[in-house]
């Protein structure tokens, strides 16, 4: 049986669909596809994260930010809509797309079975590839786990994992800390 005949499109095609879209979807390297809504421990996640980080970071010149802004990567071959962006100072968009903001300091998506290998795979890649930005963060939805990824002063990753209710995550990159147990209230053991 012959693959489907998927057509390539252009970022700029992309943009231009994606800003009448009624859903999401992200472009990567010619390919969209469609993002799917999150469970509600993704949601409880994300937005406890979104609550801590605007908490700590506010009055300090940056804006915490949900997954309705588009993120394109530094080689911009890739556009999405990361669960949290923090974007400090001045911030930088797309010529002509002021709705497109290539300039995070911080990302953090909520793993889902669907997306963890898209996450840890293309997504690491591109947002590591982007100048700006100072932490990736993935966070586990099922068990309290954190994997911080942080480019130290030489340009290169490091990574941490945090794990466990009792730890704290470290975001060096914006100078905020996380108690796991704030970020994973009313999110663990819930009944799909």
């Amino acid at each position: 049986m012959a693959a489907p005949n998927i057509p390539w499109i252009s970022p700029n095609e992309y943009l231009d669909e994606e800003a009448g879209a009624a859903s999401k979807h992200m472009y990567y390297a010619g390919l969209v596809t469609v993002m799917a809504g999150g469970s509600l421990a993704h949601g409880t996640i994300a937005g406890n994260l979104l609550g801590i980080l605007y908490a700590g970071l506010r009055g300090r010149g940056c804006r915490v930010v949900a997954s309705d802004v588009l993120f394109r990567t530094g080689s911009g071959e890739m556009f999405t809509y990361p669960d949290v962006t923090v974007l400090c100072g001045p911030v930088e968009t797309v010529p002509g797309r002021k709705h497109v903001v290539t300039n995070p300091v911080f990302v953090a998506e909520v793993l889902s079975p669907s997306t963890e290998g898209m996450d840890r795979g293309a997504k690491l890649r591109e947002y590591r590839a982007t100048p700006s930005l100072r932490q990736f963060v993935l966070v586990a939805q099922e068990e309290p786990w954190v994997e911080i990824h942080t480019r130290n002063e030489t340009g290169a990753w490091e990574v941490r994992d945090v794990t466990g209710l009792e730890g704290e995550c470290e975001f060096t990159g914006i100078d905020c800390v996380v108690p796991m147990a704030a970020l994973y209230e009313g999110a663990l053991n819930i009944k799909s």
